[in-house]
């Protein structure tokens, strides 16, 4: 009897807490939806935003906001849009799936167009979970399972990483001969690895490498679990070590291959994913001879490119190497503005745009577009521009092409 009576007190415990948090979800978009309303009649134009200022994405969402941001204010220096100054509305997803949806729900009743999630995990969530709309979402969708879901609606801020990673691990291969039998690092907690970790089981014997061992790394991983992943890996006798995971786990991991024994920095591929601060501050002695592959050219020289470096620097104390986002969140404020000013939005007929068809063809479809490095367009909701191949001179990224 009084497991029965402890059960049913578990059991209504839990409903409270679901149902007080789904009320502070709803709680939460009504407040998004509300900003988005005040810039309208505040006569702003707003690019809305899903940020990722804390939690799992923090370090990467935060660049990817300032690069929105910073997008805006060139926007607005040269007069704006259609008469209106453009004004970034971000919400914070706190890198939480849940959160995100709702406030995409929430962006969705009073926008056409939201940017972000800036991650995949949050960008497939809302994509297979959410009420069906008309709202244009520039997020995450550099994989074909998650855009088609989300289709003609879902654009990608980013060219398609599958592609990316697997052009990277046959350049690095063709570079490399003699590496002939490798270790895989990959997560699969998270969800935008798991077509990519198939697709190389399936394409890496047609690339002459025999794979040994997938190690999967766990989030909030240790550095004992860090330790205990590259034994993994070194107990095969491997002479290549391939990753896809992001730069602290790929860092981490990196640290202990090097003190065990992996001396050749040309043993290693990196994925797109890992390039930024936090493979730097974990293991930027560790980094020559590294291949890496990359959506932008970090050492790019073009006038508009190095007056953002600059400009990043200063605003990230001098210290923070520039991540992927930032060169692909400028592009993408700069379309949505263009795309404004050729419709002729302004912040009074802002909401007769929502459902316009044309807009969302304009995004899913594009023209060329310029962006901040090269050109691009949009074809079926996917990013096509050049993807940038690197090897690592000690902490500088080498462009293949210039080699």
């Amino acid at each position: 009897m009084k497991n029965r009576v402890w059960q049913a007190i578990v059991v209504i415990v839990f409903l409270v807490v679901l149902s007080r948090t789904a009320l502070q979800r709803d709680l939460q978009a009504s407040a998004f939806e509300e900003k988005i309303n005040q810039s309208l009649e505040n006569g702003y134009l707003p690019v809305v935003v899903l940020s990722q200022e804390s939690g799992e994405y923090r370090s990467l969402g935060k660049s990817a906001l300032w690069a929105a941001e910073y997008a805006a204010d060139k926007v607005n220096e040269n007069g704006g849009v259609n008469g209106c100054k453009v004004q970034i509305i971000s919400e914070n997803t706190n890198s939480e799936k849940s959160k995100a949806l709702s406030l995409f729900q929430g962006a969705s009743r009073a926008s056409f167009l939201v940017l972000g999630p800036m991650d995949a995990p949050e960008t497939a969530y809302i994509a297979k979970n959410v009420e069906r709309n008309q709202t244009i979402n520039i997020a995450a969708y550099s994989f074909a399972e998650s855009r088609n879901t989300m289709a003609p609606y879902g654009i990608s801020y980013m060219s398609d990483s599958e592609a990316g990673d697997l052009e990277e691990v046959r350049v690095w291969s063709q570079a490399n001969p003699d590496i002939k039998n490798v270790v895989l690092f990959t997560m699969s907690e998270d969800e935008s690895q798991e077509n990519t970790t198939e697709l190389l089981q399936d394409r890496l014997e047609d690339m002459g490498l025999h794979l040994l061992k997938i190690v999967d790394i766990r989030q909030g991983a240790s550095d004992k679990d860090y330790a205990y992943y590259a034994i993994q890996a070194l107990n095969q006798g491997a002479d290549g070590y391939i990753f896809l995971v992001r730069g602290k786990e790929t860092g981490n991991i990196l640290l202990k291959l090097r003190s065990h024994g992996v001396e050749e920095g040309r043993q290693i591929s990196t994925s797109f994913s890992a390039y930024g601060s936090e493979l730097f501050d974990v293991a930027g002695n560790m980094l020559d001879g590294i291949s890496i592959w990359n959506k932008f050219d970090p050492v790019y020289q073009g006038k508009d490119w190095q007056q953002l470096l600059q400009d990043y620097r200063i605003a990230r104390h001098g210290t923070e190497q520039v991540s992927n986002p930032v060169a692909d969140y400028y592009d993408s404020v700069m379309a949505i503005c263009q795309g404004y000013e050729e419709f002729g939005i302004t912040s009074e007929n802002y909401k007769e745009f929502i459902g316009n068809q044309e807009v969302v063809d304009w995004f899913y479809n594009s023209k060329q577009l310029k962006g901040i490095q090269s050109s691009y367009q949009w074809q079926e909701g996917q990013k096509v521009t050049d993807y940038q191949f690197f090897v690592f001179d000690g902490k500088t990224p080498v462009n293949r092409s210039s080699r």
